[in-house]
């Protein structure tokens, strides 16, 4: 499973200088498998599942065959960009957001998005 997520990660998470780096993904993965086998027995399930629609339905969208991971990062992009506009998109939009509350924690991502931590607002505009 996680080769497939981690094809689907490199495609989500891709800018115009593509995939985010090797160390980036490695962290991704290991953060995934722990925050699965956490998340229980069904949450697994549905994931999976949702994971499995993914991988082998989304090349179709592109007129390609057989999975997501056999695609080149830039038709991973296309196929799931189609995919989410389409009909089927709760699968793609399920697995995408379990990947990206995990994969904006780590800090060179917080960095990159300017992400300014809690201790450097005034007091009294926490939210």
């Amino acid at each position: 499973m996680l080769l497939h997520l981690r094809a689907f990660a490199e495609a989500l998470f891709s800018t115009e200088a593509g995939p985010p780096p090797a160390a980036r993904m490695d962290w991704l993965m290991k953060e995934m498998k722990d925050y699965l086998q956490r998340a229980g027995a069904w949450a697994r399930f549905v994931f999976g599942l949702a994971l499995y629609v993914v991988v082998w339905l989304s090349p179709l969208f592109i007129r390609k065959f057989p999975t997501l991971k056999s695609l080149e990062v830039p038709e991973r992009v296309e196929a799931l960009t189609l995919m989410e506009e389409s009909f089927a998109a709760a699968p793609v939009l399920a697995v995408k957001a379990f990947l990206c509350v995990v994969y904006y924690e780590h800090p060179d991502v917080q960095r990159e998005v300017g992400h300014v931590g809690p201790s450097t607002f005034p007091m009294g505009l926490l939210p």
